[in-house]
């Protein structure tokens, strides 16, 4: 890479952080609390409808109050379930769990060390719950790797939203763009969200997803441990 970067705005889930571990093991427990079937049509299901109201939130169109109010309802009526449950009681105790998580992706820690050791100055952008967020990082043992962490909840808007990525700007040491980069896993919050700010980014492609056509990205990484050979 012949561009020199000085400051990384690194996403959280399922960048750093395993999300798709720490939701599996929220999900399980609180399930069992409420005695609904562990099954693995029901866990992928689950998974189906929380990612497709996070997408509608990236697009603006609900806010993060109706993704609380709403995952579980759909999932319940998913199992047949329309009576003797709240959604919000649910919801709230499986955010208690998801809050225990903590789980990360493997050489993330060794990589945020390697890039703070190199004179990176490291940042966290993230759609998720702030509080929830918040302990996740703090369990993860990678808070002090870096100077700042940036939620859409506590700014006000979510990625890929200009305003986002605004407020980062306007709140980081380094003001020269060319100079900043953007490593992320997902193409429509973390990918858009960089190209509406002008910044260019590195997509961490984990699942080995197909390229997108028009994909300006200054590199492509499937596992996070090649940015040592990059940055």
């Amino acid at each position: 890479m012949k561009k020199h970067y000085t400051t990384l705005l690194f996403d959280a889930d399922n960048t750093l952080l395993h999300f798709d571990k720490d939701e599996e093991e929220a999900l399980k427990r609180v399930m069992a609390d409420y005695n609904l079937p562990i099954t693995e049509k029901n866990c992928n299901e689950y998974k189906k409808i929380n990612d497709a109201l996070w997408k509608r939130f990236e697009k603006g169109e609900i806010t993060k109050m109706d993704i609380k109010a709403t995952r579980f309802k759909i999932f319940l009526n998913f199992m047949g379930i329309t009576e003797g449950f709240d959604p919000l009681e649910i919801n709230e105790t499986y955010l208690g769990y998801l809050t225990e998580g903590g789980n990360t992706i493997d050489g993330a820690a060794e990589i945020c060390r390697f890039l703070k050791d190199k004179g990176y100055d490291l940042y966290i952008i993230t759609n998720g719950i702030a509080n929830t967020q918040a302990r996740r990082l703090e369990k993860s043992g990678l808070l002090p790797f870096f100077t700042k962490v940036f939620v859409s909840e506590t700014i006000g808007f979510q990625k890929p939203m200009k305003e986002f990525f605004t407020h980062v700007l306007n709140n980081i040491q380094e003001k020269d763009k060319e100079k900043i980069l953007v490593i992320g896993d997902s193409l429509s919050s973390d990918i858009k969200g960089a190209e509406n700010a002008g910044l260019d980014y590195i997509w961490y492609n984990h699942r080995k997803a197909e390229l997108p056509s028009g994909l300006c990205a200054e590199a492509i990484i499937y596992n996070i441990r090649e940015l040592q050979n990059i940055l």
